[in-house]
């Protein structure tokens, strides 16, 4: 039996909303590297091959991002990209080394000899010392770096252009002039990107679908109770049900896109493939017309799997509404994003189309579909050309076989529109056919009490004022709670942890209503933070406030604020450093302020030290701006309280000194401590040193400074 096979590629375009709130800009760069690399090159690669027709899938909260940049806006990377290599501070300095090199450096790294030199002098291996090696890196040096780090994302649809060919060739002694025509070529390429998509949806080259506004996992939007059904022994959040939050993400996308594109989308890819029944009324109500997922929600909907069931669309019903659905077949896109990039363009293409074919063939139906869908923008990272090797030769071998049509899928459900029902459709995702990426761990579930808390404030959603209820929607997105958990890490863990807080902590701004004190507080469980120095002898320092002497210190542990940037997104801290160290019976404790933070200091501004031992917690507090910080001096432990000299001894002129008995604190000899600092302002939080984790001290023996000395 002869037969035709109609292939569809659907490439998804994401990335969360970025915005921070009260700066008034994006604070990671994703948006506008990938715009430069992808989301430009796909649409552009496509459209050289005349038979290709492909689909793409345009999240709203990316296109609201690009148009952002062509409004004005910018990404805290360009800014700092944009500033002259002299006058970076030493924080900026070291937050590009440490920065500067995020991408694949097998492809976007090494094969670059100056890119990789400075990478060589930065050093590749953890723990780096970035303030030391910020000293040692020139301007000269620190420019090619803001150069190449902006350069190497620049995409093959741009590889011809006449600036990046003579940046790429020179190689290096960029100048300030060199560097801002590359940040402005970036610009000029994302206000390209939104009108290529237009045109060809307009000439009918390619079908643009939406996904709900700011990618949210649409099931546990209506109900996070629906993850107990493949996952029953997982322990769950509160509850959040808001099904209304779910339409609304739907019908704001297709209203966006309908916007920038000039006609609603007729189907969707909702996020992260996430399906449940409850999710087809809203769908249907909204006027999407067809959703997309993968082929183990088909297969465990249906209880029978192999190409005859996946190469055919289905209506799935729910309460008298239905909705056609498509579904991916797994392997073969997992293949394009993580197997093809290891072979040659010929050998990926070869394996594709023999593949492709072959499941055509074993189908037995007549028009079979079959849907590649995956990430559209990530894979290419690892392709050492962008991929554009593989796709023009893919793409080659499409438009000369002729029993394959690339298609749509509106195009391919009006020609052949369902001839089955799925009467239960599974719920879960395109990972593992669940949901425990996004919910069940501890950390994750914190999110979900604290989004379901500040739902609680917000309210009406269509009485909310529009700010208030865009950031209460940014936070239902998925990407936070992606990061949260022990599945996934990056470096950028605890920015995401911030930009899910910083958008709660908007709508209270808002609403003009005391947020939550949790807001305050990462929600990425605390973990050991390396000091600068950690204690190498015993100390026994003066508690009167000053630095009397420079040894009092020496051999204490320091640490400053964090390298890694925290002091960039979140404003200057209110310490230039922090000193601990111990005798046999007390723990010291020193801070070093910032003169200018202490001007504006708030008369009821109060500092607490907590203490976490093996079994129990301490809190020391005390008063900054008082007649006699001593006499409010109090450490808690349990049920026992210590007050004023009973506590410990405290001074504060030029610096914060502090001297606690280990006898108070009540930890053992040998016990591990974790400890932070935090410093409140009435109650309001206004900072935690460090800003993420603990410093971590034993509690010493008589043999410490042996040890110390061996080591």
């Amino acid at each position: 039996m002869s037969f035709r096979l109609h292939l569809v590629f659907l490439w998804h375009m994401h990335q969360p909303f970025y915005l921070d709130w009260e700066k008034g800009f994006l604070s990671l760069p994703w948006v506008r590297l990938h715009a430069v690399k992808a989301y430009f090159d796909m649409p552009w690669l496509l459209e050289q091959f005349s038979k290709v027709r492909g689909n793409f899938n345009l999240v709203p909260s990316l296109l609201k991002q690009l148009l952002f940049y062509q409004e004005g806006g910018e990404d805290y990377f360009l800014r700092l990209s944009r500033k002259p290599a002299e006058e970076l501070s030493l924080e900026e300095r070291e937050f590009i080394l440490r920065y500067f090199f995020s991408c694949h450096w097998e492809t976007m790294v090494h094969p670059h000899p100056r890119y990789h030199e400075l990478l060589l002098k930065r050093g590749t291996e953890e723990p780096l010392d970035l303030a030391e090696r910020a000293r040692e890196f020139s301007p000269s040096e620190l420019r090619d770096l803001q150069v190449w780090f902006n350069l190497t994302w620049i995409g093959f649809g741009h590889d011809a252009h006449p600036l990046v060919e003579e940046l790429r060739a020179r190689g290096r002694d960029f100048s300030e002039e060199d560097k801002n025509a590359l940040l402005d070529l970036h610009l000029e390429i994302i206000g390209k990107v939104i009108p290529l998509y237009r045109r060809l949806s307009q000439e009918d080259r390619i079908e643009v679908s939406a996904t709900p506004f700011f990618h949210p996992i649409l099931p546990l939007i209506i109900d996070t109770d629906c993850a107990r059904r493949n996952l029953p022994d997982a322990p769950l959040p509160p509850r959040f049900s808001h099904p209304e939050d779910a339409s609304w993400q739907i019908r704001t996308a297709l209203d966006y896109h309908r916007e920038l594109f000039g006609e609603r989308p007729g189907g969707m890819w909702p996020s992260e493939g996430s399906v449940s029944p409850e999710l087809i009324p809203i769908a249907a109500e909204a006027g999407v017309k067809w959703l997309a997922t993968d082929e183990e929600i088909l297969y465990r909907s249906l209880g029978r799997s192999g190409p005859g069931v996946l190469l055919q669309p289905y209506w799935a019903q729910h309460e008298g509404h239905r909705v056609a659905m498509v579904f991916r077949h797994h392997e073969l896109s997992d293949r394009i994003g993580f197997v093809y990039r290891g072979l040659s363009a010929q050998q990926a293409a070869d394996d594709f189309l023999q593949t492709a074919l072959s499941l055509g063939r074993e189908s037995g139906l007549e028009e079979p579909l079959l849907a590649v869908i995956l990430d559209g923008e990530n894979p290419w990272e690892y392709y050492a050309d962008g991929g554009q090797g593989f796709l023009r030769s893919l793409y080659r071998r499409l438009e000369e076989d002729e029993s394959i049509v690339c298609t749509t899928i509106s195009d391919y459900l009006e020609e052949h529109p369902p001839r089955q029902v799925i009467d239960h459709l599974y719920t879960g995702s395109w990972i593992n056919a669940n949901f425990d990426i996004w919910i069940g761990h501890e950390e994750e579930n914190r999110a979900w009490e604290l989004l379901g808390r500040t739902r609680d404030v917000l309210g009406d959603l269509e009485k909310a004022p529009e700010q208030a209820r865009e950031a209460m929607m940014a936070a239902e997105g998925s990407d936070w709670f992606w990061w949260f958990g022990s599945h996934f890490t990056s470096l950028f863990d605890l920015e995401f942890d911030r930009l899910f807080r910083g958008h709660l902590l908007h709508v209270f701004r808002v609403l003009k209503k005391e947020p939550f004190v949790d807001l305050a507080e990462p929600l990425k469980n605390p973990r050991p933070v390396e000091p600068r120095q950690r204690p190498t002898s015993f100390i026994k320092p003066e508690i009167d406030g000053r630095e009397s002497s420079y040894f009092e210190w020496i051999g204490a542990g320091k640490y400053e604020p964090d390298s890694l940037g925290e002091a960039m997104y979140l404003g200057q801290s209110f310490f230039e450093a922090l000193y601990f160290g111990f005798d046999l019976k007390n723990f010291y404790l020193r801070l070093d302020f910032r003169p200018e933070a202490l001007k504006d200091l708030a008369d009821d501004t109060y500092v607490k030290v907590i203490f976490w031992g093996e079994n129990h917690q301490v809190e020391v507090k005390f008063r900054l701006k008082t007649a006699d910080i001593q006499e409010s001096l109090e450490l808690v432990r349990g049920g026992k309280r210590f007050f004023g000299q009973s506590a410990g001894r405290i001074a504060f002129q030029q610096i914060l000194e502090l001297a606690l008995p280990f006898e108070n604190l009540g930890f053992r000899t040998g016990e591990k401590v974790s400890f932070c600092v935090e410093v409140f302002e009435g109650n309001l939080f206004r900072e935690r040193f460090p800003r993420a984790g603990n410093l971590v001290f034993t509690v010493p023996d008589e043999n410490f400074e042996q040890v110390m000395w061996q080591v």
